[in-house]
């Protein structure tokens, strides 16, 4: 071979390396672990900021399962906006996940610091539907949760609403609860109490009392508005 022939297949071999360096199959790309439930809901897990954008016209479900925070690991409200959903609770209290891995299914879950709540979830762009665990550590007393569903920031117009109950003395565990919105309004807002009655005498009134009781929540399921 010619000392020019030589130096022109060197050139080639060498563009060849260089193009297949750049090849699309060559690059290393993040991808998110979504899970899919029986139902067909994705389960985003760990998420560190939750700054996922969500998909312009997306119909899938998305549930925040609080696996990705800290026993007692305060909650900016602003921690999962990038799933289009924020946290916070009426009376300006702290949320923070939960010191241990209970009630609801074994796996973290958030609650409110001082045991006042009540949650409040907002969803900036509106969702067609919500649904979440809720429940508390037993046995203790009986639990009336409600969950409210609102069309706007201002909590004014209640559009749809979910009571579960757990009964006293029952064990550690959680209810699901589920609004929808209506044909004309979407959710913007949806708030969570949990009232407690603690029965010490059946014969007496002065026996019952009633307070707003501690509350865990988890597995936020929410579908954005197409």
């Amino acid at each position: 071979m010619t000392p020019l022939l030589r130096m022109a297949a060197l050139v080639v071999a060498a563009l060849t390396v260089s193009a297949s360096a750049f090849a699309p199959s060559s690059l290393t790309l993040a991808s998110a672990a979504v899970g899919v439930n029986p139902d067909g809901s994705e389960t985003i897990g760990t998420l560190p900021t939750g700054n996922l954008p969500l998909p312009a016209g997306s119909q899938t479900s998305i549930t925040v399962d609080f696996n990705d925070l800290g026993p007692e690991q305060v909650v900016a409200s602003d921690r999962y906006i990038g799933l289009g959903l924020t946290i916070e609770t009426s009376l300006g209290d702290v949320v923070e996940g939960s010191f241990n891995k209970v009630p609801c299914d074994g796996t973290r879950s958030m609650k409110t610091a001082s045991f006042t709540g009540p949650f409040l979830l907002r969803f900036p762009h509106g969702v067609t539907s919500v649904s979440l665990d809720a429940g508390d550590i037993g046995p203790s007393d009986s639990d009336i949760i409600t969950v409210k569903a609102y069309s706007d920031d201002a909590l004014e117009t209640l559009i749809a609403t979910d009571i579960g109950s757990i009964a006293q003395g029952a064990p550690t565990g959680c209810v699901r609860l589920s609004v929808q919105a209506t044909d004309v309004a979407l959710i913007k807002a949806v708030e969570i109490t949990s009232e407690g009655v603690y029965v010490l005498s059946s014969n007496s009134p002065s026996g019952v009392s009633s307070y707003p009781n501690s509350i865990f929540v988890d597995n936020v399921t929410f579908a954005p508005a197409p």
